[in-house]
């Protein structure tokens, strides 16, 4: 089961407890002012960050950043005590990141459907619509290829500085601007990347892109600066 399908399974079971614990609030004749209260505190939202169910799905993440580095062309030798520290700080960002959506998302559809009179097939429906799988697909693409670039940038420290980098993936109509830039440029040194485009070794195209940096070699598959400028110019996009 992939970390998406997990985490989705486990975010139902969550909504769910959830809903119902604050529905028997109300069955139970609390006031929408005493509910909303208790939805508001930080016990309450510990409580769904702290699910032992939800953090297990998270944990399934660890065995995605296995499968990134074996994937990665291992160009340089890097310490594997610095391996672990990257995706320890990565899957840290992560697991925040979605933590606190999912929270943010459960209290306030359930504080909008204690006010409004909503059903609590309703307001589980809005949590769901809210956060969807593909949103979630997002960010752990993100993640992985986030940590997938910080491998890169640390076996690069180790090569000459004349080492030539290409960017490298997909040219299609969800290729961004910058990405269409960096691939027209050809061969670069990581210190022209870094001059010509701050940040971007590692950030590259942004949230959720699916590009990469790699050494420059006779064949360069997924690199194509000419087509990279026959799409800008079809898009009527301005690159360097």
């Amino acid at each position: 089961m992939s970390l998406v399908d997990s985490f989705q399974r486990n975010y139902q079971l969550l909504i769910s407890k959830v809903t119902s614990r604050v529905y028997d609030l109300i069955q139970a004749g609390q006031t929408k002012e005493q509910i909303i209260s208790v939805i508001s505190t930080d016990q309450f939202r510990n409580a769904i960050l702290n699910d032992s169910k939800f953090k297990a799905s998270t944990n399934t993440l660890n065995a995605l950043y296995l499968r990134a580095l074996n994937d990665i062309d291992q160009f340089a030798d890097v310490d594997p005590q610095a391996l672990q520290a990257l995706a320890k700080v990565n899957r840290t960002t992560f697991i925040t990141k979605l933590s606190n959506d999912v929270a943010d998302n459960i209290q306030s559809n359930l504080t909008t459907g204690v006010l409004g009179g909503l059903s609590k097939e309703e307001v589980i429906e809005a949590m769901n619509v809210n956060l969807r799988p593909d949103q979630i697909e997002t960010l752990v693409t993100t993640a992985i290829n986030t940590y997938t670039a910080s491998v890169v940038s640390l076996m690069a420290d180790k090569l000459p500085d004349n080492t030539a980098y290409v960017y490298r993936g997909p040219i299609d109509e969800k290729t961004r601007p910058i990405c269409l830039d960096l691939m027209s440029r050809g061969e670069m040194t990581k210190a022209e990347i870094n001059r010509l485009y701050p940040g971007k070794f590692i950030d590259r195209g942004g949230f959720n892109c699916r590009h990469q940096w790699a050494i420059s070699t006779t064949r360069n598959p997924m690199h194509s600066p000419k087509a990279a400028r026959a799409e800008a110019k079809d898009r009527g996009v301005a690159i360097g």
